[in-house]
This record gives structure tokens, C-alpha cells and sequence, in this order.
């Protein structure tokens, strides 16, 4: 079951501590499926352009069009398997109008990259 995957291990590797600053929780991952069957679980977020010198997030530059995602394959249980992925998407789909993030885009951005990942094994 997936509410057993030791998100707390998985944040410790240091690949995903980088672009996952916070603590991760299992309502944070989406089921990706083929044809009904589970792939695995994603979990994205959109990345900001530039870090200030302090090494922080520099919000003021806004997203760069960037997504970090973690792919966790179906049946996983060690968080070594899961992969980190980088996926590019226009900077403006990032945001909606109002100014929140457009979370639709960023997954069907994030979904695409793990598809074609996957394929190219």
C-alpha cells in the first residue's frame, strides 16, 4: 500500500531534497495509469527561475517554466527506486490568471515527461 512508502527516507536522498524543501505527504502524489492499470505515483511542483545568494528560493524572479517531479513506480517500496525528472513547460502555463499556480498544466506537464520516460526504456 502506498501510505506505507517512507516519504521522510525519500526526502533524505539528496536528489530530491534539492527540489523538495518540504515535507512530503502522500496526498501530494498522483496515481498515473496506462489502459487502467497503475504505473506509479507523481508528485510535481513548479520551480522558480533563480536562488538568491543565500542559496534560498528567489520567488521574485517567478517560475521559469521548470517542473520537479518525482516518479515512484507501482509496487515500490524502497525509495532509491523512485526517479527524479525534469520537465519544461511555458513559464506563462504555469499561473492562472489570478495569480495561483495552474496545477492542471503542471501535472499533464509532469505525466507527459514520465510517459515518455518510461517509453524510452
Amino acid at each position: 500500500m502506498f501510505e506505507d512508502f517512507d516519504l521522510h527516507a525519500l526526502r533524505r536522498l539528496p536528489q530530491f531534497a534539492y527540489y523538495f524543501r518540504y515535507p512530503l505527504h502522500h496526498g501530494d502524489f498522483r496515481e498515473l495509469r496506462e489502459q487502467g492499470r497503475l504505473i506509479g505515483r507523481i508528485a510535481a511542483k513548479p520551480l522558480y527561475g533563480r536562488l538568491a545568494d543565500d542559496g534560498r528560493v528567489d520567488r521574485s524572479a517567478g517560475f521559469n517554466g521548470e517542473v520537479a517531479i518525482i516518479f515512484v513506480p507501482a509496487r515500490t517500496r524502497k525509495p532509491e527506486a523512485a526517479k527524479l525528472l525534469l520537465a519544461r513547460m511555458s513559464p506563462r502555463s504555469v499561473q492562472r490568471a489570478d495569480g495561483r499556480r495552474n496545477w492542471p498544466a503542471i501535472y499533464a506537464a509532469a505525466e507527459k515527461k514520465v510517459r515518455r520516460s518510461l517509453a524510452s526504456r
